[in-house]
C-alpha cells in the first residue's frame, strides 16, 4: 500500500467541493500521498470506476441527479470488489439514508458541512482498513480467524438477551430474533422501576461481527445500570455521552426505548425504525416518530421524548430495520409499508402468534435468500 499511490474516487454535484479539496489536499496530492478523482453523480462513477480499476475508495454525496449516491452503493456492492470501500458523505439529519447506506455496505459516513480533519482522518482509516484486508485475503489463517469471530460475537450477543419476557398485569409481550448469516448486532432487554413502570428497549450495533458483539455488550451494560435509575432523556444522553467518551470510532447503536406505566408510554428513539402502535379502538396503525442519531454518533444530540397514551387492546410492535429492508430472491426490500399493512392485518391476535405470522411472512418473502441481517421483532399487547 505505501508504494501505491491510493487512487479516490469523490461524487458530488457540488462543483466547489473538487476545488476545496485540491486547495486542502494540495501538499498531499504534489508528495503522492492521494490521488483525488472525481465524478459529479453515480452514473459518472460507474464509468470513472470502470475506466479505472484501481480506483480503491469512494466518497460519495446522497442526493444527486441521475443517480443517487444509495443506488451507486448497490452497484458498488455487485462489482463484488472486497478491495473497493465506499464512505457516504450526508447532512446530519439524513438518518434514515444514512443508516441504509451502513447496512448497505459502506464503511463510514462524513457528516456535511464537511470538517475536513474529520474527512482526511476518515479517508486514512478507509485506506488502512483496506491495507489490512488486502493482507488478510492473503492468508487462510485469517480467513479462519474471522470465521471464529464471528461465531463468538454470535455467541456473545446471544448470550446477553434477556433469558425470560416479562410477563405484567398491564401487558402481554412476545420477542424473537431471526439470525442473519453474520452477527447483525441486534438486541433487546427489559426492566423495570421500582414504581413498577417497565422499561423495553430494542437496538441494532452499526456493523457486524465482534464489534457489533462489543456494541451490545457495552449497551446491555448502561441499560441495566440506568435504565431503571433514569429518565428517558437522562438515560440518552448519559449513554451517548459514554460512548463518546470510550473513542470508539465509528462504533454506534441505534436504540429505542420506550417506558411503560398505567395507560401512558414515553418514547424515545435513536435511529431505529419507528413504533408502530395498533390503536384498535379505531382500527389503524400510528407510525411514532422520534428520529434522533444513533448512540454514539455525535457528541451533544439533542433527543426527544415523546409521550402518548395508550388503551387497552392496543397493540405495540418495535422491530429492527432487518424486516422492512428484507430482501426477496427479485432484489426488491419489503418495505416499511408493507410491514405496516402486514401488522395491522395481525394486531388483534395474540403477541405469540403475531410473531409466528410475522417470520412466515420473512420465510416467504425472503422464498430461501439468505438474510443480511438480523430481523427482531418485540411486540406488546395492553391488557
Amino acid at each position: 500500500m505505501n508504494s501505491i499511490i491510493p487512487r479516490i474516487l469523490v461524487v458530488d454535484d457540488e462543483p466547489d467541493l473538487e476545488l476545496l479539496i485540491k486547495q486542502k489536499f494540495r501538499k498531499e496530492i504534489k508528495d503522492g500521498k492521494y490521488h483525488f478523482t472525481f465524478a459529479g453523480n453515480g452514473v459518472e462513477a460507474l464509468i470513472k470506476l470502470e475506466q479505472d480499476t484501481n480506483i480503491i475508495l469512494v466518497l460519495t454525496d446522497i442526493n444527486m441527479p441521475e443517480m443517487d449516491g444509495l443506488t451507486l452503493l448497490s452497484k458498488i456492492k455487485e462489482l463484488n470488489n472486497p478491495l473497493l470501500h465506499s464512505v457516504i458523505v450526508s447532512a446530519y439529519g439524513d438518518i434514515q439514508n444514512i443508516r441504509t447506506a451502513m447496512n448497505g455496505g459502506a464503511f463510514d459516513f462524513i457528516i456535511k458541512p464537511i470538517d475536513f480533519s474529520d474527512f482526511e482522518i476518515t479517508v486514512k482509516k478507509a485506506l488502512d482498513k483496506l491495507g489490512t484486508l488486502k493482507i488478510a485475503m492473503k492468508s487462510r489463517d485469517e480467513l479462519i480467524a474471522v470465521r471464529k469471530e464471528l461465531e463468538e460475537a454470535r455467541a456473545l450477543q446471544l448470550s446477553l438477551l434477556p433469558k425470560t419476557i416479562p410477563q405484567t398485569s398491564e401487558a402481554h409481550f412476545a420477542v424473537d430474533m431471526i439470525t442473519a448469516s453474520e452477527v447483525g448486532g441486534d438486541y433487546y432487554d427489559f426492566s423495570k422501576n421500582r414504581d413498577g413502570t417497565l422499561n423495553v428497549a430494542i437496538g441494532d450495533a452499526t456493523g457486524h461481527g465482534m464489534r457489533a458483539g462489543i456494541m451490545v455488550a457495552i449497551m446491555k451494560t448502561l441499560f441495566i445500570t440506568d435504565s431503571s435509575k433514569l429518565d428517558l432523556l437522562d438515560f440518552f444522553n448519559i449513554s451517548n455521552k459514554t460512548i463518546n467518551t470510550l473513542n470508539l470510532g465509528r462504533m454506534m447503536m441505534a436504540f429505542m426505548m420506550l417506558k411503560i406505566k398505567s395507560d401512558k408510554i414515553e418514547i424515545a428513539n435513536a435511529g431505529m425504525p419507528p413504533l408502530l402502535i395498533y390503536r384498535k379502538e379505531i382500527k389503524e396503525v400510528e407510525e411514532v416518530m422520534a428520529n434522533g442519531m444513533p448512540i454514539g454518533a455525535m457528541k451533544n444530540f439533542p433527543y426527544q421524548v415523546i409521550e402518548t397514551e395508550i388503551l387497552a387492546g392496543d397493540t405495540l410492535l418495535l422491530l429492527s430495520d432487518g424486516f422492512p429492508e428484507l430482501k426477496n430472491d427479485k432484489d426488491e426490500q419489503y418495505g416499511y409499508n408493507r410491514v405496516k399493512e402486514t401488522f395491522k392485518s395481525l394486531a388483534e391476535k395474540e403477541p405469540a402468534e403475531i410473531i409466528d405470522k410475522l417470520k412466515n411472512e420473512c420465510i416467504t418473502w425472503s422464498n430461501g435468500k439468505e438474510h443480511d441481517d438480523d430481523v427482531t421483532f418485540v411486540v406488546i399487547k395492553i391488557k
